[in-house]
């Protein structure tokens, strides 16, 4: 893979212009099912660069937008902004299956990306009044490989995976442009000029790689078949976490490891200041074959901060959604689904010295499929736009949608939509700048369904 150059990049955007105006709005056969109620008006798209397209990768800008299906390169789920509720609905019908959607704000329109199972994509432009499709002459990414979504100024694009990277994840970029990725043989390499790999580590062949404000970044590490539960799309979990310091020389590395026997279950941390003392900490669901999953939060000198009651069982796993504040004021609260594939329970978890104890819970819903490596189906954020962080859940057969607001003590849900289908993705959300907070779903009827809760129609 090359960086092109700035003049050159810009020459290429230009007959990539050229291109894209040819095949939108002109598709045969093909065209997307939409609400006409929302097609009436034509827009000018963003420039879609193709990906695929020899091996061309544009060059970060600081002022890029990146969109990842877990919202936050923090890995928490959280869709910042504030909806209303005033609810509209766009159905669009799908070339395939969908299996993963990015999505990000682009002025005052937002652009989606749906995966199809196949690898193929297809993206559209959403206004207040209408949605337009961007077929890119090529569309494809390795059959399974979630994507990463890169907006600037006048462009979108899925960066082109290096051609020894793992298909079970994907890159990131830091703020300096270097591009860093888990290979095929799980190792992290930190690509800009020259393509440097990190020795003695050895990163989770799917694991998300996390990154802060000062380009450290942080993944689930040293691979086990120690505890074989196999929910998560294989049999082999993680017996470390690694934090790394890409801006020291050489750079700072630092593991924590879980108590003797137990492995870490997930695919990525969330990384946030959970106590709000300034200082991140890192929360991660931990297990083992006695007593099996719990809650534990470390700071970032692998000392515990707390952690919750495990479920009691060996091979019961603990969802971590989000941390948030779901009540409102004081230290973060966190949002998990205890068992999600036996009768899942919504949990609000909050922090009381050294644990996480249950502050409220709901039965009846589950966030993730047994065998998928997709944990992103919930996200929390103000949906309707009563100034309090709500929780978005699919229910327990994944035929619908809820918003469960925690209300005097309560979980409560307070939305709840139902789905032609059971659901195949991940829910993906944007805050656009344009008072519109956006939620988006595929379903396993080849549809995309997306709820745009508008506060300029209150």
């Amino acid at each position: 893979m090359r960086i092109i150059q700035k003049d050159h990049f810009l020459q290429i955007c230009a007959s990539l212009l050229i291109t894209s105006m040819l095949f939108v709005g002109c598709i045969k056969g093909s065209s997307p099912d939409i609400d006409t109620a929302w097609a009436e008006h034509t827009i000018t798209p963003v420039n879609a660069v193709p990906s695929g397209q020899g091996d061309i990768t544009l060059p970060p800008e600081p002022n890029n937008s990146y969109a990842v299906t877990y919202h936050g390169l923090d890995g928490n789920r959280v869709l910042a902004g504030k909806g209303s509720d005033h609810i509209e609905t766009i159905d669009i019908t799908l070339q395939g299956k969908p299996v993963w959607i990015v999505a990000s704000a682009y002025q005052k329109s937002s652009i989606w990306y749906v995966i199809l199972e196949n690898g193929q994509w297809q993206a559209f432009q959403i206004t207040r009044n209408s949605v337009q499709e961007l077929r890119p002459s090529i569309n494809s990414l390795p059959g399974g490989m979630p994507p990463v979504l890169i907006v600037d100024e006048e462009h979108s694009y899925l960066p082109i995976p290096p051609g020894n990277a793992s298909i079970l994840t994907h890159s990131i970029f830091l703020q300096n442009g270097v591009e860093v990725f888990i290979d095929g043989d799980q190792q992290l390499h930190l690509k800009s000029e020259n393509d440097e790999i990190l020795n003695g580590v050895k990163a989770l062949p799917d694991a998300r790689i996390l990154a802060d404000e000062n380009d450290r970044i942080l993944f689930l590490s040293d691979p086990t078949g120690n505890y074989a539960h196999a929910v998560l799309g294989d049999a082999i979990e993680a017996a470390s976490i690694t934090l790394i310091d890409t801006k020291t020389s050489p750079y700072q590395v630092r593991k924590i490891n879980p108590e003797a026997g137990d492995v870490f279950e997930g695919i990525s941390p969330i990384w946030v200041d959970i106590d709000l003392d300034g200082t991140r900490e890192i929360i991660v669901t931990q297990s083992n074959e006695v007593v099996g999953a719990r809650i534990v939060v470390f700071r970032e000198d692998g000392s515990v901060l707390a952690e919750s009651a495990p479920i009691g069982k060996g091979f019961r796993w603990m969802h971590q959604i989000a941390a948030a504040q779901f009540k409102g004021g004081g230290p973060l609260e966190l949002a998990v689904v205890r068992t999600p594939h036996i009768g899942g329970v919504v949990e609000i978890l909050g922090l009381t010295e050294d644990r996480l104890v249950v502050q409220a819970s709901l039965p009846g819903y589950s966030t993730h499929k047994l065998g998928s490596r997709n944990l992103d189906a919930a996200l929390a954020t103000d949906f309707n736009g009563d100034g309090f962080i709500e929780l978005i859940v699919p229910g327990q057969d994944q035929t619908t949608l809820s918003e469960i607001q925690f209300l005097n003590g309560e979980l409560i849900p307070v939305w709840t939509q139902q789905l032609d289908a059971q659901l195949s993705t991940n829910l993906a959300g944007v805050a656009g700048a344009d008072q519109q907070l956006l939620l988006g779903v595929g379903t396993e009827d080849n549809s995309l369904r997306i709820w745009i809760a508008d506060r300029s129609s209150n």
